[in-house]
C-alpha cells in the first residue's frame, strides 16, 4: 500500500466516501501519476461512487502537458486541469460536478488527495466570496469540514488523513519541511531521478553532471558555506521545488 491513513482516521475516511455523491481527487499536475491514490480510487469505485480527477497547479506546467495528462486520465475518470491561482478550469470543474450530480435535494461532494496538492485552494476557488462553513450536519462524523457551494451542493473536506508512505514523496510534496529531513540530499537525488534535468538547468541557469556537482554549484551560486554546505544546498533546492520556483514536471 502506498497510502498511509493518519491517526487511525479510517472511520472519517469511510464516512466521507459513503456519504458523498461525488468524490474529487485533487492531484498535483507536476507529478500526476505519483500523486494519485489508486487504492482509494478502487475502494470508491467499488462503492459505485463517481470520481472526478482534478489536476491542480496547472499554472506551473505548459498547457500541452496538462492536456496530455488530462487525455490519458480521461479514459479512466472524468478529468479536468485547474489552477486555483489563475482560476483556470474552474467553470469546467463546476460543470462536471453538475453533470455527475444525482437528482437529490442535497448533494455532497467529497475531496481527497495527498497533503499540499491543494484541496483547500480548490474549495476556495470554487466557492469564492460565498465561502462559509456550514453548521454541523446530522449523520456526519464530528470534525469533518463542510462548505456550502450552492443551494444544494456541499463540499466535504478531510484534511490531513492520508499520506504517502514514501518519505521522498512526502518531502517533495512539502509535507515534511526540508529543514527537518535527516538526509535532504537523498531527496534531491530522488527528485533529479524523477525530474528531467533540463528543468533544473533552466531554473538555475547551470549545467551539472550529477548530484554532487549540482549541490556544489548551488552552494557557489547562493554562497552557501560551512561544513554542512551539501545539506543546506539540498534544502535550498527542495524549498525552490515546493514553492514552484523550479518549473518542472514529469509523467
Amino acid at each position: 500500500m502506498s497510502v498511509l491513513i493518519k491517526n487511525n482516521s479510517v472511520r472519517i475516511l469511510k464516512d466521507v466516501i459513503n456519504r458523498s455523491d461525488i468524490l474529487l481527487e485533487v492531484i498535483d499536475i507536476r507529478m500526476p501519476r505519483d500523486t494519485r491514490i489508486y487504492e482509494l480510487e478502487k475502494y470508491i469505485t467499488k462503492k459505485g461512487k463517481a470520481i472526478i480527477l482534478v489536476l491542480n497547479k496547472a499554472d506551473l506546467v505548459p498547457e500541452d502537458f496538462a492536456e496530455t495528462v488530462r487525455e490519458e486520465f480521461q479514459s479512466e475518470f472524468p478529468t479536468v486541469y485547474v489552477s486555483s491561482k489563475t482560476r483556470k478550469g474552474t467553470r469546467v470543474l463546476r460543470n462536471l460536478i453538475k453533470e455527475y450530480s444525482p437528482e437529490k435535494q442535497k448533494i455532497y461532494v467529497g475531496l481527497f488527495g495527498y497533503p499540499n496538492t491543494g484541496k483547500s485552494s480548490i474549495i476556495n476557488v470554487l466557492v469564492g466570496r460565498r465561502r462559509a462553513r456550514t453548521a454541523p450536519i446530522p449523520g456526519f462524523t464530528k470534525g469533518i469540514q463542510i462548505v456550502k457551494l450552492s443551494s444544494k451542493h456541499y463540499l466535504v473536506d478531510t484534511p490531513g488523513i492520508y499520506y504517502p508512505k514514501d518519505i521522498n514523496l512526502l518531502a517533495i510534496l512539502g509535507v515534511v519541511r526540508p529543514e527537518k529531513l535527516e538526509y535532504p540530499e537523498k531527496v534531491v537525488e530522488y527528485l533529479i531521478e524523477k525530474l528531467p534535468k533540463i528543468f533544473i538547468r533552466e531554473s538555475y541557469k547551470i549545467d551539472f553532471a550529477d548530484l554532487e556537482d549540482l549541490l556544489r554549484k548551488i552552494s557557489n551560486i547562493y554562497k552557501i558555506k560551512g561544513k554542512d554546505w551539501r545539506r543546506r544546498s539540498a534544502i535550498k533546492i527542495l524549498n525552490d521545488w515546493i514553492k514552484g520556483k523550479i518549473k518542472g514536471y514529469w509523467f
